[in-house]
């Protein structure tokens, strides 16, 4: 069964990472413009006062946008509302964080009596915030999609492994319901004259309203596939097949340990007629 993403948390674990980009960035925002000086501002002190608000700042936004790409994660899932999710992700990881980083940004200017208009800031250093935030969050949504996606095979292929093997049959027999487990319990459906039997593991005989045909279909998920046109059988008994006595035929080989129990319904009944031998044959090559 297919998970729903929406009501789980994704665990980033990316804490070094976060810490990492944002020393980087605040690196680059510093120095960006200022190359040619980096040697001067190397042996200054306000260069050091500069990188440490600026990396300050950087670690605060990388934590918000963390936490908010956490908490959206948990309500608005990527992959059932691309659109909304988008539209939420793009104001609240990266408008919002924009307007608290000039704000953060105004306050130091303001502390060193300088006017954040006149030094340049939003042509130099602004385009380079809204470049690292649109990355970060580009980045969030990649580790999502890498992470759900696997999350989603493995879930999805896992409940529809446990739907096959619990999947069952109820039938009325001598005024008393039984339920079998389809692939545990029948061994093979056979049509005689014009009714459908079931043949258990356990050897008894079960009579069944479906038709021979309508079996092989609603069965066939469950490795039950119509060799000739009286029966129906548990592939799971099967280990392999090769060429029959018979023109156009198949003979199959099974499990040692439900040979007996077959050759007692008479071996022949199992032979693979022309028909059919392609949806054997396209079993054995997926498996």
């Amino acid at each position: 069964m297919l998970k729903n993403f929406n009501m789980d948390s994704i665990n980033y674990n990316n804490r070094k990472l976060r810490i990492g980009a944002a020393l980087v960035a605040s690196i680059y925002i510093v120095l960006h413009g200022r190359l040619n000086l980096i040697l001067t501002a190397l042996t200054s002190l306000s260069f050091y006062i500069a990188l440490t608000v600026s990396f300050s700042i950087a670690l605060l936004l990388t934590y918000y946008v963390h936490k908010i790409t956490i908490s959206l994660d948990e309500h608005v899932d990527w992959r059932s509302a691309p659109v909304k999710r988008s539209i939420l992700q793009f104001i609240i990881g990266i408008i919002i964080p924009s307007f608290l980083d000039i704000f953060f940004v105004w306050i130091y200017f303001t502390a060193l009596g300088k006017n954040i208009m006149e030094i340049g800031f939003f042509l130099i250093d602004f385009p380079i915030i809204i470049a690292f935030l649109t990355i970060l969050n580009l980045y969030y949504l990649i580790h999502y999609l890498l992470l759900t996606e696997s999350k989603e095979i493995r879930d999805h292929s896992r409940g529809a492994i446990e739907n096959i093997q619990s999947k069952k049959l109820t039938i009325e027999h001598e005024g008393a319901t039984i339920q079998f487990v389809v692939t545990q319990d029948i061994l093979y459906f056979y049509r005689f004259r014009n009714r459908v039997n079931l043949f258990a593991f356990n050897g008894n005989e079960y009579r069944v309203k479906e038709t021979l045909g309508a079996v092989a279909e609603q069965f066939k998920d469950c490795g039950f596939i119509q060799i000739n046109r009286s029966l129906v059988l548990n592939f799971s008994i099967v280990e392999d097949y090769h060429t029959g006595t018979k023109r156009n035929t198949l003979e199959l080989i099974f499990n040692k340990k439900y040979f007996s129990l077959l050759e007692s319904q008479g071996i022949d009944r199992f032979v693979v007629t022309k028909e059919h031998i392609e949806q054997v044959k396209y079993f054995f090559k997926g498996s």
